[in-house]
């Protein structure tokens, strides 16, 4: 706690993240079920409750309050996003029964909770390393994030259909407009949904006072793996859109939600925009020039490139992460980047 005081710039990236910088101490179904269902202890229960020291009255009330606090964060975001199990940290499997608990069953099974419910996300000790060093970037933190996350992009589905939806034009407009919100180019929005390219860019200058960008569209596949911050980039945007696909999100839900949580990550330094991440999904659902692949060192998966211009091995490839190469000062977002 004192390393995370001293950094006031570390901790300012930390804690202005989307996501919580806090995991359960319970990590699956069956452990919360030994408090909410009353099933026997697992082993992941006896060894903390093993490992928790003798506490006074005062200091039990007080873990029993942010237990209780935490809970109630978790349900919120259950309810609020497709994207709550990666935002929390948390498996799938876990997220949809946390979903299915009412609050007062939680509560209950908080009160048997006689130790903190909530650990440090980062376990591994360099990120904390990094942090003290003033290392931490957008880039470097999502790494991490990544990286401790239950839930790997390379088994996620990602091979939806757009012909499956059957939207009405209703849900067709709601859905265009929200992605020009976001930034996507009127006519990549026009065509998604069906809509009169004429009146999709009208409608883009009223929401941005400016015209729609023209000309090519994204088709750089080299694009998304040739710098180390552009890799980490789009590795993020595949393993949310992929994670909202998961949770029963359709396609634009699963784009919009991306869309959002990568403009709060990443801010003013996102490269991969709402018209790439859609050539990327796209194409990573229609074949193999793009994948996912783990690092062979942190297990965290990144896309790698199998196409004409560039073939990576995923038995040789270390990631950006692992590398350091991710606080590096030379950003691509300065130079001219191919369409």
């Amino acid at each position: 706690m004192d390393n995370l005081k001293q950094n006031d710039t570390a901790m300012g990236t930390l804690m202005n993240m989307p996501f919580l910088a806090v995991s359960p101490a319970l990590p699956d179904v069956q452990d919360w079920r030994v408090f909410v269902d009353g099933t026997p202890s697992t082993l992941a229960v006896a060894t903390i409750q093993r490992a928790m020291p003798a506490v006074d009255d005062l200091v039990e009330r007080d873990i029993y309050h942010y237990n209780r606090t935490y809970v109630q964060i978790l349900k919120d975001v259950l309810h609020m996003s497709v994207l709550a199990a990666p935002l929390l940290g948390i498996s799938l499997e876990l997220a949809e029964y946390l979903r299915e608990l009412t609050i007062d069953r939680l509560e209950i099974g908080v009160q048997g909770m006689k130790f903190p419910l909530f650990r440090w996300r980062f376990k591994d000790p360099l990120f904390w390393h990094e942090y003290s060093a003033g290392m931490l970037s957008s880039e470097v933190v999502a790494h991490y994030i990544m990286q401790t996350s239950p839930i790997k992009a390379g088994p996620l589905p990602h091979k939806q259909s757009w012909s499956s939806l059957r939207l009405d034009r209703e849900d067709n407009e709601r859905f265009a407009n929200a992605m020009m919100l976001q930034g996507c180019r009127a006519s990549t929005a026009a065509d998604l949904f069906k809509l009169n390219q004429t009146k999709a860019r009208m409608k883009y200058k009223e929401m941005h006072g400016v015209s729609s960008s023209m000309g090519n569209r994204p088709h750089s596949l080299t694009f998304y793996v040739e710098h180390p911050v552009q890799r980490l980039q789009a590795s993020a945007y595949a393993w949310l859109y992929r994670c909202a696909l998961a949770s029963d999100a359709n396609i634009p839900e699963a784009l919009i939600a991306t869309n959002d949580l990568m403009s709060k990550f990443f801010g003013s330094k996102l490269l991969v925009v709402p018209d790439r991440g859609w050539h990327l999904t796209r194409t990573m659902a229609m074949d193999a020039r793009l994948r996912m692949e783990p690092c062979k060192n942190c297990g965290t998966h990144y896309v790698l490139a199998n196409h004409d211009a560039k073939v990576e091995l995923g038995m040789l490839f270390t990631c950006a992460g692992c590398l350091h190469q991710l606080a590096q000062r030379n950003s691509p977002s300065k130079r001219k980047v191919p369409q």
